[in-house]
């Protein structure tokens, strides 16, 4: 969909303004409210899985470190 005043390709529907001139949309270029919250919710449902996978590699990132100080799996003794 492009952007009735300047004609150029519309960044997102969700914005209400265009990423491009900065006119204000009519509401036929926006997406509709309940579509607009799917979206968002999972925006936030990606960013939470984000957040727990970086969480999740760096708690798997410090036991690999004290293990290595620990001399590995089984004590270093070779």
């Amino acid at each position: 969909m492009n952007c009735p005043h300047c004609h150029r390709l519309l960044y997102s529907r969700l914005h209400a303004k265009c990423g491009h001139c900065g006119s204000v949309l009519p509401p036929e270029c926006l997406l509709p409210e309940d579509e607009v919250a799917k979206v968002r919710q999972e925006q936030e449902q990606i960013e939470r899985r984000r957040i727990a996978d970086k969480e999740k590699q760096e708690e798997a990132d410090r036991e690999a470190e004290r293990r290595k100080q620990d001399g590995g799996y089984f004590g270093g003794g070779f």
